[in-house]
């Protein structure tokens, strides 16, 4: 019978870590084998250089202990803020713990509960607290849905400092070496003038000034076509640049300027982009495809003076 060793925190080469250009000698700290926590990887994912290289700096400093700072991706939905954080914590062997967020979450549900077991009331550890006894990542995505006040709790550990377990007879936990908290949301956290992401709200300057602050947009059209090319096999080349220049249209329309005649109000995240393409070609058979396909996959939430727009643009460029 053989036994479960603990995972043993080594140096990572980049390059072949993650499939990305970089001398041999870049390397970040990981451990050689998954704990209990680390999340399962896909192996076709694509990094982005410039934004994985943003996410380990941070990392590197916080695991040697050159500052205990948050990092808070911002950007429109459907840009791969959290798959980048997934994908580059299964490639380290990281623990992480996923939370979402919402009005109600209070820092209590993040830190522990009683909890009655077996007859015995015992305290159960929150993803938070477990994320720090363990020096694992906490991830909390649409971290602007929560209350301000309750996240402006986090403060003290985003200094470095213990967590305080008073349902746990006032127990201190010191977070672990490599403990780090991360937030995604669609606002930079001062709330959402435009109305697009309802419950977003304007969050405490204190809590934000502990954050790195990292801006995600969409994929440039050559990792988008990479991306579909690997989630839709057999789709011709020429349709999949062409959907990708709907989406980018539909985009700038969505963003506004001064100069558009147009405006809409619901827009192509990535993964929106992908199912229209994986409906495409399961539509294949129907009368205009490509329309049936992105009805489904899109403009059936839409207003409908916003999903005539969008076919129109379909229209145009795919003819």
């Amino acid at each position: 019978m053989t036994t479960q060793t603990t995972p043993r925190q080594t140096e990572v080469p980049v390059n072949q870590t993650f499939g990305i250009p970089a001398p041999d000698t870049v390397r970040v700290p990981g451990f050689d084998r998954p704990g209990p926590w680390t999340p399962p990887s896909q192996a076709d994912y694509r990094f982005r250089p410039s934004l994985l290289s943003d996410l380990l700096c941070w990392y590197r400093g916080l695991s040697t202990g050159q500052h205990h700072d948050g990092l808070w991706l911002t950007g429109p939905m459907g840009t791969g803020k959290s798959s980048l954080i997934v994908e580059t914590a299964a490639r380290l062997n990281l623990n992480l713990l996923q939370v979402n967020g919402h009005r109600r979450l209070e820092i209590a549900d993040l830190l522990g509960h009683l909890t009655a077991i077996g007859g015995d009331v015992l305290y159960q550890d929150g993803p938070l607290t477990t994320a720090a006894r363990i020096g694992g990542w906490l991830l909390l995505n649409e971290a602007d849905l929560i209350d301000p006040g309750e996240l402006a709790g986090l403060n003290t550990v985003l200094d470095g400092g213990p967590l305080m377990l008073a349902e746990n007879g006032g127990e201190v936990v010191t977070p672990v070496p490599g403990f780090g908290l991360i937030c995604t949301a669609n606002t930079v956290g001062l709330g959402d003038g435009g109305g697009l992401y309802a419950g977003a709200q304007r969050m405490n300057a204190a809590l934000l000034d502990r954050f790195w602050v990292v801006a995600v947009d969409y994929p440039d059209a050559t990792q988008e076509a990479e991306i579909i090319a690997k989630a839709v096999p057999g789709l011709p080349t020429e349709i999949v640049d062409k959907m990708i220049e709907v989406a980018g249209e539909v985009r700038r329309l969505f963003v506004g300027s001064d100069t558009d005649t147009t405006a809409v109000d619901i827009t192509f995240s990535t993964r929106t982009l992908v199912r229209w393409a994986y409906l495409a070609v399961q539509f294949r058979g129907a009368p205009e495809p490509l329309h049936h396909a992105l009805k489904r996959a899109l403009t059936h939430r839409a207003e409908p003076e916003t999903a005539e727009a969008i076919h129109g643009i379909v229209q145009r460029i795919l003819g």
